[in-house]
């Protein structure tokens, strides 16, 4: 359950670009050994709190990094990085109000605007966002329950 909100990006930017390649495996990322382009999803825990007696809200940070492909001179040799459109991306969490339900894992993303910062061969954008869990309420064969009651009357006990 603790990727649940990696799937749900890797959801929502698979509905917006079908073809590329998601991952939120840190170590093939920090070696380099992905396709480009690519997108890769790292997500850190902010708050996990009990919101009702059914539910619990996750507060995360995330961060898409979404890698340029590069232009190809020759076979050994590549040139410029192509930037990635992502107006489409941003264009979606618009029309959506920041608010994405995840159709697979039925859950709804509530996200705080995005904070982008550009690099040579990758953007990345930012966001905090939370979404409630849903608590399994326990029935009654997981509750024990009392049957037998004991009670003093004239110095002993009494099963009632």
């Amino acid at each position: 359950m603790m990727d649940i909100g990696k799937r749900v990006w890797a959801e929502i930017i698979n509905r917006i670009y079908p073809n590329l390649p998601v991952s939120w495996e840190r170590d093939m990322w920090q070696t380099g050994q992905f396709m480009r382009p690519s997108a890769f999803i790292e997500a850190d825990l902010i708050s996990e709190k009990m919101y009702t007696r059914q539910s619990v809200r996750i507060v995360e940070d995330v961060r898409l990094v979404f890698h340029y492909e590069y232009e190809q001179i020759d076979e050994q040799e590549r040139g410029e990085p192509i930037p990635f459109d992502l107006a489409p991306f941003f264009m979606y969490l618009r029309q959506q109000r920041y608010c994405v339900a995840s159709k697979q894992f039925k859950t709804m993303l509530v996200i705080e605007p995005p904070r982008t910062q550009e690099k040579s061969d990758r953007m990345e954008v930012m966001f905090q966002y939370s979404y409630l869990l849903h608590v399994p309420k326990s029935t009654a064969t997981d509750r024990m329950k009392i049957n037998d009651f004991y009670v003093e009357f004239n110095g002993k006990e009494v099963k009632r």
